[in-house]
């Protein structure tokens, strides 16, 4: 992708249970609202594309539920400018597992924050530009209630360390609320959607918000008004997809991009907290 002209990065990360919970709900949450915000966010709304526009780069981190019957807490892919390989990846998520509890929000976001965090790729590519990060947290859940061992971003180990042996390790004991509100330190923007109304997730939403003032870019669906749908209202690309597709108008602006192509696996999380190193899954999204 040729970014000569761009003086902006723009990142999205999905963050989605891949549980049975959320699997009966999945085709209609993405025909209502997923889909339409990754279009406007990649520049593919429409079928319109701009030659020009901000570096554009999305993910999918799958997460799942604790217990003996998950092989893995989460998953992740790399990052694409691909909008038809991400498509893919979506569609080749296969819900299994969980569905009668809690499930590990907490790992999923946290591992959203160290794909976030600077890296030397993303450093050469942003130098001089704007970069504006978001997620979204899909899930029909509750997240699990206890602190676990999630991962730190590398950012939060280097600044907060100070000498203090705290934050010399690459884990730390986190609930989903706690993970959350690294969010606004880390300015990512973090937006919630969820097939009923559920307060645990509100509650992760608002722990996220920058600025616990601000007015929630609260989208309700007539036809679906059971749905939890709440945009950061950092998230431009979302609240302007979804205000055109009949839900409460919030923002209007959206950032057209032409993307490229690239290919690569879904990798798989251990879930032994000691260790950070991520091996690939054995089959391929």
């Amino acid at each position: 992708m040729n970014t000569q002209g761009s003086s902006s990065a723009h990142q999205l990360i999905l963050v989605i249970e891949g549980t049975a919970a959320l699997g009966p709900y999945w085709s209609l949450l993405r025909s209502e609202y997923i889909d339409k915000i990754i279009r406007s966010f990649s520049g593919n709304e429409l079928g319109s594309q701009k030659s020009s526009g901000p570096f554009i780069e999305m993910a999918l981190i799958v997460f799942y539920s604790h217990g003996p019957h998950s092989v893995c807490s989460v998953q992740r892919s790399p990052w694409t400018k691909n909008f038809d390989l991400f498509q893919k990846w979506l569609s080749d998520i296969n819900f299994c597992g969980g569905g009668l509890g809690e499930v590990a929000i907490a790992e999923g976001l946290a591992e959203a924050l160290t794909m976030f965090a600077p890296s030397q790729t993303v450093t050469q590519m942003a130098q001089g530009m704007d970069r504006q990060k978001h997620c979204v947290l899909v899930a029909a859940s509750n997240p699990h209630p206890l602190a676990t061992p999630v991962r730190r971003p590398s950012s939060h180990t280097s600044s907060q360390q100070n000498g203090n042996s705290e934050f010399q390790t690459p884990q730390w004991l986190a609930d989903a609320e706690t993970v959350a509100k690294s969010y606004a330190q880390s300015f990512v923007s973090l937006s919630v959607i969820a097939p009923k109304q559920l307060p645990k997730l509100r509650s992760v939403y608002n722990a996220g918000k920058r600025n616990p003032s601000a007015t929630d870019a609260v989208m309700e669906n007539r036809k679906h008004s059971q749905h939890l749908v709440l945009l950061s209202d950092g998230f431009m690309d979302g609240c302007s997809a979804l205000s055109f597709s009949g839900a409460t108008s919030v923002n209007a602006s959206s950032n057209l991009i032409k993307t490229d192509l690239t290919s690569a696996a879904m990798h798989s999380v251990p879930l032994q907290p000691q260790t950070t190193a991520v091996r690939p899954s054995s089959g391929q999204a």
